[in-house]
C-alpha cells in the first residue's frame, strides 16, 4: 500500500488568509450628527490665517470696499448660499446615505443635497439657485464636493464678500475624531478673484440633546426693520 503525505506550506496559507480582508473596501466614514463651527467666521478676510489676504481683482476689491452692509441678502430672508451656510454662525444636521448627503441648516431652516451618484445637469448654469447644485463623492477618508450654479445673489459672509455666476466651490469633509470634521472650501470665481483661495474651518460635534431650533426668518424678523444704508470704506 502506497502512503501520499500531503505536505502544507504555512507561508502560503497566511498569505490566502490575508486576501479576503485586504479586499475589503475602506469604510466609509459617517458624518451624521449635529454640527457647529469652532469660531466666528462672519468676516472672512480677518478670519483667515495671519498673512493670508483675499487675492481681489480689481473690480472684486472695488465691490468689496464699497458694498453697501445694509443690502445683506441673509437680512432680507433669503438663503445665505452653500458655504456660508457652513461658515455661519448656526448649526447643522448632516444625514448621510450611500448615495445622498443632506445638509439642514438651522439658518433659515433650509437644506442642501449632495448627490454623490451624479453629475451636474448640462444646462445647470441656465438655472442657478442660491444653495446652487452639489456633487461629491469619497476621496479615502474625506468627502469630496463640488457645486455650480450658486445664485450671485448670495454673499459668502456678512461682511460684504461677493460673488459672481462664475463662482466654482470646491469643499472637502474630513472626520478628524469622533467629534470633529475638518472643513474647507475652495473659491474660484475669475471674476472677483485672481486665483482660488482656501478657508478651513473645524466642525465640533454640538452635545447630546442639542437639536435644531426653528428660525422662520420672516416671523418677528427685526433685522430688516433696521437695516439702513451702510457703505464701509475697507484699506486695500
Amino acid at each position: 500500500m502506497t502512503t501520499t503525505i500531503l505536505v502544507f506550506s504555512a507561508l502560503p496559507l497566511a498569505i490566502v488568509s490575508a486576501i479576503p480582508a485586504l479586499a475589503q473596501p475602506a469604510k466609509t466614514p459617517d458624518l451624521t450628527g449635529l454640527w457647529d463651527g469652532v469660531k466666528a467666521t462672519g468676516d472672512l478676510a480677518r478670519a483667515l490665517p495671519a498673512g493670508q489676504k483675499i487675492p481681489f481683482t480689481p473690480f472684486g476689491l472695488e465691490k468689496y470696499k464699497n458694498v453697501d452692509l445694509a443690502t445683506n441678502p441673509n437680512g432680507m430672508c433669503l438663503p445665505p448660499g452653500p458655504s456660508r451656510s457652513i461658515t455661519g454662525p448656526s448649526p447643522f444636521q448632516i444625514v448621510q446615505s450611500p448615495g445622498v448627503v443632506a445638509i439642514l441648516f438651522e439658518n433659515h431652516f433650509d437644506y442642501r443635497i449632495i448627490y454623490l451618484d451624479g453629475t451636474h445637469p448640462a444646462d445647470i448654469a441656465d438655472y442657478p439657485a442660491f444653495m446652487g447644485h452639489s456633487i461629491g463623492k469619497w476621496d479615502g477618508d474625506k468627502l469630496v464636493v463640488d457645486t455650480v450654479a450658486i445664485n450671485d445673489r448670495t454673499w459668502l459672509d456678512s461682511n460684504g464678500l461677493q460673488h459672481s455666476d462664475k463662482l466654482h466651490l470646491t469643499e472637502t469633509f474630513r472626520k478628524t475624531g469622533p467629534d470633529m470634521i475638518h472643513y474647507a472650501v475652495t473659491f474660484d470665481d475669475p471674476v472677483y478673484f485672481t486665483k482660488p483661495w482656501t478657508f478651513d474651518l473645524d466642525l465640533k460635534r454640538q452635545k447630546k440633546g442639542d437639536r435644531i431650533m426653528e428660525y422662520v426668518c420672516e416671523e418677528n424678523e427685526k433685522d430688516f426693520k433696521a437695516l439702513r444704508p451702510t457703505t464701509r470704506k475697507v484699506s486695500e
